[in-house]
């Protein structure tokens, strides 16, 4: 179980890298690093547990894509594609991975907490790459971000993903 995680940080550092210094990522890391993150889970968490921490997860970013993209129409008066200008479709698949793999509670603190920190992560990047592009390397930045919160699990500092208030727990009261 550990193991098949463990194996997952060669796969994120694979991910920062390329998303640091090309911007972009392969695809075919995301399917991997699924099922890496995902298989330890299943025979811990039930089906119905596991769709519903899942729907949950998509439910969220997709409210939370579309206010961004609603906020960023009504500054601009227009309508602009997102995908152009501020997020990569990396970046995006990359969020569904995790929203996939991760049990919701886990998740959440997991994406706001990344996005926290990838706001100085930029800048400091700014700060030693000032000719570089200026676009925030989300992808490459969160894998950093799940690689040192799976290290932090397994080290005992942090709980297991399957322990971390399961969905079910504030389903069931």
């Amino acid at each position: 179980m550990a193991l098949l995680q463990l194996l997952a940080l060669p796969v994120l550092g694979i991910i920062a890298w390329e998303d640091l210094r090309e911007r972009s990522i392969r695809w075919w890391w995301l399917p991997v690093l699924l099922l890496l993150l995902a298989a330890p889970l299943w025979g811990q968490v039930s089906g119905t547990e596991t769709g519903l921490s899942a729907a949950f997860n998509l439910c969220f970013l997709v409210l939370q894509c579309s206010a961004a993209l609603a906020l960023v129409m009504l500054r601009r008066g227009r309508w602009e594609n997102p995908l152009r200008q501020w997020i990569g479709i990396g970046d995006l698949l990359f969020l569904l991975v995790v929203a996939l793999a991760l049990p919701t509670w886990s998740f959440l603190l997991y994406y706001l907490s990344g996005l926290l920190l990838c706001i100085p992560a930029h800048f400091a990047l700014l700060r030693l790459r000032p000719e570089g592009d200026r676009s925030v390397p989300l992808a490459g930045l969160l894998a950093i971000h799940l690689g040192v919160w799976l290290l932090l699990s397994h080290a005992g500092v942090l709980p297991e993903w399957p322990t971390v208030l399961p969905f079910s727990a504030y389903a069931h009261g």
